[in-house]
């Protein structure tokens, strides 16, 4: 009786391991989508990622809510034109809240001008009832 009760166990978690994973990559796939949505012409579908609360702090210490972000993206402040992520990993917490920490070049344009950065960066994911939102991101120049 013993070693069903510990099989059952150890069948419960990987169970719970393959549904964290199945998660992780979820969630990483989105972060990989939003990135190429942060320009004039995908604005719409952006906004379904976004939470209405959202904090976006750029790497310059520029802080944006969500209604700014699409405003300073639709006013041409600035946007992002591509992101070579090198390395992302994300970590799963009571199965509704994911946290990204990644490290990549984010090609941007700010007003008129093209840059590439050097970030690391972290997100933080909600899972709501109409799915995973970006809740929070943060971002710091790479040295």
């Amino acid at each position: 009786m013993k070693y069903i009760v510990i099989a059952i166990l150890l069948l419960n978690v990987c169970a719970l391991n393959a549904q964290n994973c199945k998660t992780e990559q979820l969630v990483l796939r989105l972060s990989a989508e939003i990135k190429t949505l942060m320009n004039p012409g995908s604005l719409d579908k952006l906004k379904t990622f976004l939470d209405d609360r959202m904090i976006f702090i750029h790497s310059n210490g520029l802080t944006e809510s969500k209604n700014e972000m699409i405003k300073n993206i639709t006013d041409g402040k600035w946007m992002l034109r591509s992101v070579d992520t090198r390395e992302a990993q994300a970590r799963i917490y009571k199965n509704n809240i994911a946290i990204i920490i990644g490290k990549g070049t984010f090609n941007a344009t700010t007003a008129g001008t093209d840059i590439a950065t050097e970030l690391y960066y972290t997100e933080v994911w909600a899972h709501v009832s109409k799915g995973w939102v970006l809740t929070s991101r943060h971002a710091s120049k790479i040295l």
